[in-house]
């Protein structure tokens, strides 16, 4: 039901980073360090109305390195494929619903 109402709408999409305290072990350490950010980072993803006034979903937590485009493929399955979808330069022929 809800997910009929969302396609109505084009929703917002947008990712950034948050520093981390570095990890102890060395292979979670690779995992997290980000080159564009020079330190450890989580990845996080809203998506919003286009009005910006509700949240439709939150992805929190994931490794720095992995590209917004990536966390947005990620979580875009849980959504209706016929929705569609805007975002920034970063991604943006990838959140763009091609008609």
């Amino acid at each position: 039901m809800v997910q009929e109402i969302l396609t109505d709408y084009e929703l917002i999409v947008d990712s950034c980073e948050q520093p981390r305290e570095r990890p102890g072990e060395y292979k979670e350490q690779k995992r997290y360090y980000s080159g564009k950010k020079k330190s450890h980072t989580f990845k996080n993803q809203i998506i919003v109305l286009p009005d910006g006034k509700d949240i439709v979903d939150v992805i929190v937590g994931k490794p720095g390195p992995k590209s917004d485009v990536n966390v947005f493929r990620e979580g875009r399955k849980g959504f209706d494929p016929n929705q569609r979808f805007k975002g920034d330069k970063a991604g943006a022929s990838q959140f763009c619903k091609l008609i």
